[in-house]
């Protein structure tokens, strides 16, 4: 019998594992869905990869969202329950998703996301000033091409017209990669690399990194550090992986209705960049930091409460 079967494997053993079911999980979802694709649109893309082509003309965003939903499915959330199943005996309580999330800890969470949106701003700005070294050049011009490839996909993907549009954007981009990548960083390789390196915080730390490198933005890989980092520590100080789910999910839900509201010209453009500019960024950035740190240590501290 499968289930649990492989659960006397190492943590380096489970990390190889993982990968392979991830790399398998994705090509079997994308072939499945190329298949659909040409089902419910009428498109091939093995004939026409055009219609993918963001840039291109005769472009499908209903096929591109399409394929994004496939996509995140096969690489995020159907592997972690496939590897949960391989190497635990109950597959909701190696995913941490057998402990309901506190209403408490739920609303410190969310509210933790928003105040945090200054020093989010703040860390993507010192991000703009990084370099790489110059031995690495190719790869940090590799970087920014594919963050403005990336850029130029999430534009087309939030030109929102109608509610309709909006519910289907929160769907895509808000609540299948916060449930997706929850499952997979937070519930699957947080756990192995904080056994493979018996500490939790290191865990923590290299998840949160592997995280954002493989948004392989490059202008925003400090703020998903940081926020990778905070998403893990949700899960260590709740044992509920619903909390960081949730918090993941307020941070692009936002996003994709803050965009929403701009085009419908109900909000200024200039709202996304909350603290300003010059020295004020700065400020706001520390008095954001400072707010940030007492709600974590409410959050931590409500853990300690519950656990008495």
């Amino acid at each position: 019998m499968l289930k649990g079967s492989l659960s006397h494997y190492s943590p380096l053993s489970q990390l190889m594992m993982s990968l392979l079911v991830v790399v398998g999980s994705f090509f079997l979802c994308m072939f499945a869905g190329s298949i659909l694709a040409y089902l419910i649109f009428n498109v091939n893309i093995f004939t026409d990869a055009t219609s993918l082509d963001i840039n291109g003309d005769n472009v499908n965003l209903s096929v591109l969202k399409f394929y994004q939903a496939i996509y995140s499915t096969g690489m995020f959330i159907l592997p972690p329950f496939i590897v949960a199943y391989l190497v635990h005996n109950k597959v909701s309580t190696y995913l941490f998703l057998n402990k309901k999330a506190l209403l408490s800890q739920v609303l410190l969470a969310s509210i933790c996301i928003v105040v945090a949106l200054p020093l989010i701003n703040l860390l993507a700005e010192i991000n703009s000033y990084l370099q790489l070294p110059e031995f690495l050049s190719g790869v940090e011009q590799w970087m920014k091409e594919t963050e403005l490839q990336a850029e130029q996909v999430t534009k087309k993907f939030l030109l929102m017209e109608t509610p309709y549009d909006l519910f289907i954007n929160l769907i895509i981009i808000a609540v299948i990669p916060a449930f997706g990548e929850e499952l997979l960083f937070r519930g699957v390789i947080q756990r192995i690399f904080s056994n493979l390196t018996n500490n939790i915080h290191w865990g923590i730390f290299i998840t949160a990194f592997i995280f954002a490198a493989l948004h392989m933005q490059f202008f925003g890989f400090l703020p998903r550090i940081a926020m990778g980092m905070l998403f893990g520590y949700l899960l260590v100080w709740t044992k509920s992986l619903w909390v960081p789910i949730l918090a993941h999910l307020v941070n692009n839900g936002m996003a994709v209705c803050v965009s929403y509201f701009i085009n419908k010209g109900k909000l200024p453009e200039d709202v996304e960049k909350i603290g300003g500019t010059g020295i004020g960024i700065w400020i706001s950035g520390f008095i954001s930091l400072i707010l940030v740190i007492f709600l974590l240590f409410s959050l931590y501290g409500s853990r300690e409460r519950q656990s008495e």
